[in-house]
């Protein structure tokens, strides 16, 4: 086993190997605003000081709140070098949601970018933990501290001799960062992961998808998303590489900065590489010559990679690929949620190469990946070195429970014992993923066990969560959340089951409408109801379609609604 290390010395050892080598840049203008190694370290070290200067302590919590920028990068190794647990939050939740995270964490501070800056004022004076909000703009008429007071402040300090940062003692199985799963009720779990699961999952995932100094990587998925935070962030910044942040989540903005970047490398989710591929078709379609000629094409790269197991997608596609911007990116890789194997392969016949992984934020999150030299599109490909994937009580086609055992699990769900017991037993972490393994080891997902939803972005929603508030609205007796598939994405959304207030049924039958008419007032006074509830959540959290029903939920001795019932219910239209 390779020497892991402390997240919180990332900075430190990078400035020492890599120096006046850029690690981060975004576009401004027409030029990059970048920042090297060596000012990465002075930067995080400075703001690091303040940061214990004005008492933070480890095991206490400071939140970090924002859209992809350096800054944001800056503050969570910041945060991690003061021994402080790091909070990412989701910038798409809501005030309730981020207010609830906020408390329950005891968070003693927060970054924030300018654009949350007026939400996090909203709310502080009913959060008595949150003492210190430190905005993430450069500007000194903030009404609050400004980052590069921060740094000034931190500098100061260090040139009168104090470097209480160099005194910070961690292990590598201290917990330095909190992950939330799920973020509006008391049933949020925060994912605590330490140095070691995370240096563990930096060095081995390395291995497979073969990363080398000269990469560029272009940064589009949220930096709180686990998956972006290890592999598109930690990762690239312990191998040397450079960072580029995407303006915007415009596709032509992102191609832009991909070209003046030379990015070569491109963590996403499917659905922005269906956008990707979706987009060249549609380029290719507007001329017929040329649809002609790449049909053809095709069918040669096709008929070369079957006959003769060559692929030339690469050489025949050479010009469109330049066309389309994405001309210097070696390595795509996707995750998050299912990637669907023609998205892949349309890929590969034109040159690219796309391969998926897999992994949860209790895992670091990457378990597995799919070797560069040998991958397969159907498959989540194969463990990193020293990770142990197992399924549990296999069926006759050796299907069952993905279980998974290593360094790279976690240290448990802050402060919930029950709900870490539940998923880690005996040191395996029972994923509720259902798959099975194939003869040379690559792993295949074929269902849930958890009644988790999974949006098209690869954003998890669990139903309880939603179940919850709808249940207390007046109007509504009980509620089913499950998920329904979007005709046009074909993806996963959220949907609902109602059971409407008897009373309320009974008032509308009343009126002695027609049935139809009925059911449409019914529906028309349930969903404004839905629509006012799920204002105080995320988008992606929102109930997208729903049914009413006329009769209680069946359910087991406990009360519980068995929902296995409804597995392959079908919401109209």
């Amino acid at each position: 086993m390779e020497d892991l290390f402390l997240i919180k010395d990332i900075p430190e050892l990078s400035a020492k190997k890599f120096g006046s080598k850029i690690a981060l840049q975004m576009k401004s203008g027409y030029t990059f605003r970048s920042i090297t190694y060596e000012q990465l370290d002075d930067m995080t070290k400075k703001i690091a000081e303040y940061l214990l200067h004005l008492g933070i302590k480890k095991g206490e919590s400071f939140a970090v709140l924002g859209e992809n920028r350096p800054e944001w990068a800056i503050s969570y190794l910041s945060v991690a070098r003061t021994g402080a647990y790091v909070i990412p939050v989701d910038s798409m939740l809501k005030e309730k949601e981020i207010k609830l995270i906020l408390h329950y964490i005891k968070a003693k501070g927060i970054f924030v970018s300018p654009r949350y800056l007026d939400l996090i004022n909203e709310i502080k004076d009913s959060l008595p933990e949150l003492k210190h909000v430190i905005s993430m703009d450069e500007a000194e008429h903030t009404h609050e501290t400004p980052f590069y007071f921060a740094l000034d402040e931190g500098k100061k300090l260090l040139e009168k001799g104090s470097h209480k940062y160099r005194d910070v003692k961690m292990s590598l199985d201290d917990p330095y960062v909190i992950i939330f799963t799920s973020g509006t009720t008391g049933q949020s779990k925060g994912v605590m992961l330490t140095s070691k699961n995370i240096s563990y999952d930096i060095i081995y995932s390395t291995k497979l998808i073969e990363v080398k100094e000269n990469d560029r990587f272009i940064s589009v998925l949220p930096l709180h998303h686990t998956f972006e935070a290890t592999a598109g962030f930690l990762l690239p910044l312990y191998n040397g590489c450079t960072i580029t942040y995407a303006r915007s989540l415009k596709p032509n903005e992102i191609l832009e900065d991909i070209k003046d970047s030379q990015s070569t490398i491109l963590l996403g989710v499917p659905l922005l590489f269906e956008k990707i591929i979706l987009g060249i078709k549609r380029e290719i379609k507007k001329s017929l010559i040329t649809n002609t000629i790449v049909n053809g094409m095709l069918a040669i790269e096709k008929g070369s990679k079957f006959l003769l197991n060559i692929k030339l997608g690469n050489p025949i596609f050479k010009t469109l690929r330049e066309k389309s911007g994405l001309s210097t990116i070696r390595l795509m890789i996707s995750g998050g949620a299912a990637l669907k194997p023609e998205v892949a392969e349309s890929f590969e016949s034109f040159g690219f190469l796309l391969v998926q992984g897999y992994g949860l934020t209790e895992t670091s999150p990457v378990v597995s990946v799919n070797p560069l030299h040998k991958y397969k599109h159907r498959s989540i490909g194969v463990p990193i070195e020293g990770v142990e994937v197992q399924i549990d009580n296999p069926n006759e086609n050796g299907e069952g429970e993905i279980k998974v055992r290593g360094p790279i699990v976690m240290k448990g769900y802050y402060n919930n014992q029950a709900a870490t017991d539940a998923v880690i037993k005996d040191g395996w972490f029972y994923t509720g993923d259902i798959g099975y393994i194939d003869k040379e080891g690559y792993i295949y997902i074929s269902g849930r066990k958890k009644s988790i939803i999974v949006t098209e972005a690869g954003k998890n929603v669990y139903p309880e969560e939603i179940e919850e508030m709808l249940g207390e609205s007046e109007l509504i007796e009980e509620v089913l959340v499950l998920p329904v598939i979007n005709k046009k994405s074909g993806r996963e959304e959220v949907g609902a089951i109602i059971y409407p207030n008897p009373e309320l049924i009974e008032n509308v039958m009343k009126k002695n409408l027609s049935e139809e008419e009925g059911d449409k007032e019914l529906k028309e006074i349930i969903g404004k109801e839905i629509a006012r509830i799920c204002e105080n959540l995320a988008d992606y959290k929102r109930v997208k379609k729903f049914d009413i029903r006329y009769e209680e939920f069946p359910k087991t001795t406990t009360k519980k609604i068995k929902r296995y019932l409804f597995n392959n219910y079908t919401i109209s239209d």
